[in-house]
């Protein structure tokens, strides 16, 4: 029995085909797949039967939508749903994984048996086939908390829910996803607690044929530039300001160097202001109110 559940909360049909066949081919099948229906008003259940024979999967659908409301809410009781594998890997249902994924997470866990939270290095696809179109920099070997939010918030390296599979004990001991409107930043700073909550921080599998394939299209809202989702961006990226803000605060000695270095939490003010084109003045008004009150120091 494996103990690495692949966990896929689905709702779009567009690509998810494409994400279960990157699995198929997989080198490695020590790993079993739950995929999350979302109350979906597609046929997910007719792309998933065809794969039912030839990979260890289990479907499920619920029979209400929570995405539209949280959708943290449904990424945890999507991993609800995997009850006896002790790592998870939360997918998406239009990304891909190489082929050697899963052999290369098995061999990096005998290398680093104190890894707790392990990492794919990213390139990106394009939003029709899987054509590699861009790179994205790549991690180094071992990241601690403090150099992810350093690298992270100087742009050196980006991260998405996809590239990371975490134990269960880690997620428990963390609290699970933490939650914003939009999940914007929920993995984000997610993966910065649980860096911070296990001594080895990010492992990064290094391996050639062992990345994951993050497709950006018009159905991400990564580019969605729409009045009400700016809005809804920033006020959630002032909330990841100020977790961050408690983080260094209440825990210095797991983001050293940062503990002195406040700017770190500054971030919101400067995307108040480069989007400001999408938004009225009287929301940067509103915006910037809010940020001094939640997140000042």
């Amino acid at each position: 029995m494996s103990d690495l559940a692949i966990v896929i909360p689905a709702y779009k049909p567009d690509f998810l085909d494409a994400t279960l066949r990157s699995f198929r081919n997989q080198s490695d099948k020590r790993f079993h797949i739950y995929i999350a229906d979302d109350c979906s008003p597609f046929d997910l259940r007719g792309i998933v039967e065809k794969y039912e024979k030839v990979l260890p999967l289990t479907y499920h659908r619920f029979e209400s939508n929570l995405g539209q409301q949280t959708l943290v809410g449904h990424w945890s009781r999507a991993i609800e749903l995997a009850q006896r594998e002790e790592w998870i890997w939360l997918f998406s249902d239009d990304d891909v994984a190489d082929a050697d994924c899963v052999k290369s997470f098995h061999a990096a866990r005998s290398r680093y048996p104190q890894g707790e939270l392990f990492h794919f290095n990213i390139y990106v696809i394009d939003s029709k086939g899987e054509d590699r179109i861009e790179t994205r920099p790549e991690f180094p070997l071992t990241m601690s908390a403090g150099e992810f939010l350093e690298a992270k918030l100087r742009g050196k390296v980006v991260s998405y829910v996809v590239e990371f599979i975490f134990s269960r004990s880690l997620y428990n001991r963390v609290g699970g996803f933490t939650e914003f409107d939009l999940a914007w930043g929920s993995d984000f700073i997610t993966w910065l607690k649980m860096a911070a909550d296990t001594p080895p921080g990010i492992v990064t599998i290094d391996s050639p044929d062992a990345k994951v394939g993050w497709r950006q299209s018009a159905l991400n809202i990564s580019p969605d530039k729409s009045y009400r989702t700016v809005k809804r961006k920033l006020r959630a990226m002032i909330e990841n300001a100020a977790v961050i803000k408690s983080e260094l605060k209440n825990r210095p000695e797991k983001y050293q160097p940062l503990k002195y270095s406040f700017r770190w939490i500054r971030f919101p003010i400067g995307e108040i202001w480069r989007n400001r084109r999408f938004i009225k003045t009287s929301d940067m008004v509103t915006l910037c109110k809010e940020y001094f009150k939640k997140v000042i120091f």
